[in-house]
C-alpha cells in the first residue's frame, strides 16, 4: 500500500548549527527537535514521495502514527506541496526560539522600584536603523518570537511600524509587556487588523496600592479598564506583583478581582532596592516577611478555589490549567547529572536585549554590573554571540558541576540536589559581577526551614506536596 503525508501548514523544516533537524510552528514559537533517521521520515511528508507502508518497518509505521495523531502530519493524494515557507531553511547560528526584546527605555510612569530608572530612562531608547539591524539579526538567526518589552514599549511613535516588519519577516508577538495606559480600544482594533492576538502582561500592585508604586494617580484604575478591554475582546492577560509592607496583605483581594477581569495567572515577587527606591528601605520586606504573607495567603488562595494560576517567587506555584503545584526552589537533581544541568534551563531557548543593544540571559541583569560583561549586538554580530566559544555562551552553558566547583561550601551542603545554586538573576543581586555566585534566597528557603514550614501547611489544608 503506498501512501503519501504533507507536513501540516503551521509547522516548517528548520536547522540550525548542531540542531539540523527540526520543525518549527509558524505562528507561535514552538521548535521541535528530531534524529535524523525520524528527519528523513518526516522529509518524506512532501505530497510527492510515496511510503510502502508495508515495507515500512513497524517502528517507522509507529512514527507517522504519532505525528499524525499529533496533528504534524496528514494524508494527502499525490502531488500536493507544502507552501514555499514550509521548505527546509538552515540558519548559520545557534539556535534560539525566542527574545524578550526591549524596544524603549522609555516609559509614561515613574515606577519606585524599576531597574531602568523610569522615567529617566537611563538605557535610552535604539534607534529605527538600530531597531532594523537588530531585527534583521534576529532574523538571520531564524529566531521565531519576539516578546516586545520596555520600558514601555507602546511608547514608541514607530511602534505599529516595528510591527509590521516584524511580521514581514514571517516572526511572531507572542507577548507584550505593559503598564495598561496605552492599551485602549484603538490600539486593540490595529492588533485584531493584523489579525495578532498576542498575550499581555500587566503590572498590578495591589488593590488600592497600585497608583502608589507607579507614581501615576489614577494607574490602578486604568490597568482594571485594560484588563476589561481585553477581556471583552478575548485576548488572553497575565499580571506581575512586586511586594512591600504596605501591599503585603492585599494579595487575596488582587487575585480575585485579576480573576474577575480574566486574567489567567499572576507572579508575586518581592521588591528589590534599585532604581528610584534605593534610598526607601522602609518600605522594603526581608525574606522572611515575604515567606509569612504567602504561607498566610496560600491557605486563602485554595478556600477561594484557586481562581488563577499563580506563582510566588520560587516559593510556591500552581498551574491552574494542569492542576499542579510546586516550586521553582525545588529542582531535585541526582548528584550524577550534575555535569549535564544547565544552571538555567530557560536561557538555552530564550534571550534578553537591552535597549541599548546588550545581549543578556535575563532581563532582570539589566542595569547591574555584570550587564556590561556581556556582549552587545549593535558591535558583534548575534551569529558570533551565538557562537559556541563566544563569552555569552560560555556563560549560559555553565551546568550545576561549575557551580559546585565555583562554591567549595555548597559541595557539602544537604540542599545542594534540591537547589543547584538556584536563579542566576537573584544570585548576581547579591553579587553584581559574579554568574556563578550563590543564590541567597534559596539558601534561606532550605536553611531557614521554609520548605518544611511550606510541606507542613500544605499538608494541613489537604494539599498535595
Amino acid at each position: 500500500m503506498i501512501k503519501y503525508y504533507l507536513l501540516a501548514p503551521m509547522y516548517a523544516l528548520r536547522g540550525w548549527k548542531r540542531l539540523p533537524y527540526a520543525i518549527q510552528n509558524l505562528y507561535y514559537p514552538k521548535t521541535e527537535f528530531f534524529r535524523e533517521h525520524e528527519w528523513h521520515l518526516l522529509k518524506a511528508c512532501n505530497g510527492n514521495t510515496p511510503i510502502d507502508w508495508n515495507a515500512l518497518p513497524e517502528c517507522d509505521r509507529a512514527w507517522y502514527e504519532k505525528w499524525e495523531y499529533g496533528g504534524f502530519i496528514f494524508p494527502c493524494k499525490q502531488g500536493e506541496t507544502l507552501n514555499p515557507n514550509q521548505e527546509y531553511r538552515f540558519y548559520s547560528a545557534r539556535f534560539k526560539e525566542s527574545v524578550q526584546w526591549s524596544i524603549t527605555g522609555k516609559c509614561n510612569y515613574q515606577c519606585k522600584h524599576c531597574f531602568m530608572s523610569a522615567p529617566h530612562a537611563l538605557q535610552g531608547e535604539p534607534s529605527w536603523e538600530q531597531l532594523m539591524t537588530m531585527l534583521d539579526a534576529f532574523a538571520r538567526c531564524g529566531i521565531k518570537g519576539l516578546q516586545l518589552t520596555g520600558g514601555e514599549p507602546m511608547l514608541r511613535k514607530d511602534f505599529w511600524n516595528l510591527v509590521d516588519e516584524i511580521l514581514k519577516r514571517g516572526m511572531v508577538i507572542p507577548v507584550l509587556y505593559s503598564n495598561g495606559l496605552l492599551i485602549t480600544d484603538k490600539f486593540l482594533d490595529e492588533l485584531e487588523k493584523r489579525h495578532m492576538r498576542p498575550s499581555i502582561q500587566f503590572s498590578f500592585d495591589g488593590v488600592g496600592y497600585h497608583d502608589w508604586m507607579r507614581g501615576v494617580k489614577g494607574a490602578e484604575k486604568i490597568v482594571i479598564n485594560a484588563f476589561r478591554r481585553c477581556q471583552e475582546r478575548g485576548i488572553r492577560t497575565s499580571a506581575s506583583m512586586v511586594l512591600f509592607k504596605e501591599n503585603k496583605n492585599s494579595i487575596r483581594d488582587s487575585v480575585n478581582l485579576l480573576a474577575k477581569l480574566g486574567c489567567f495567572g499572576l507572579k508575586i515577587g518581592n521588591a528589590s532596592p534599585q532604581g528610584e527606591w534605593k534610598n526607601q528601605p522602609e518600605h522594603y520586606l526581608s525574606q522572611e516577611e515575604m515567606y509569612e504573607a504567602f504561607l498566610e495567603y496560600i491557605p486563602q488562595y485554595f478556600a477561594d478555589g484557586k481562581p488563577i494560576s499563580l506563582g510566588l517567587e520560587g516559593f510556591f506555584n500552581y498551574e491552574k490549567q494542569l492542576e499542579t503545584s510546586g516550586s521553582y526552589n525545588e529542582k531535585n537533581i541526582p548528584e550524577q547529572n550534575f555535569s549535564k544541568t544547565l544552571m538555567c534551563g530557560h536561557v538555552r531557548r530564550e534571550m534578553y536585549v537591552s535597549p541599548k543593544g546588550n545581549v543578556l540571559p535575563c532581563m532582570s541583569m539589566v542595569g547591574s554590573p555584570i550587564e556590561e560583561q556581556f556582549p552587545n549586538m549593535l558591535e558583534t554580530p548575534l551569529e558570533e554571540i551565538l557562537d559556541s566559544h563566544s563569552l555569552y555562551m560560555e556563560i549560559i552553558n555553565f551546568r550545576v558541576s561549575d557551580f559546585m566547583q565555583h562554591n567549595p561550601e555548597c559541595q557539602v551542603c544537604p540542599y545542594k540536589s534540591n537547589c543547584c545554586g538556584g536563579c542566576r538573576a537573584i544570585a548576581v543581586r547579591d553579587h553584581p559581577t559574579d554568574y556563578l555566585a550563590k543564590d541567597l534566597i534559596t539558601c534561606t528557603y532550605y536553611k531557614g526551614g521554609w520548605k518544611e514550614k511550606k510541606d507542613a501547611l500544605l499538608k494541613r489544608i489537604g494539599q498535595k506536596i
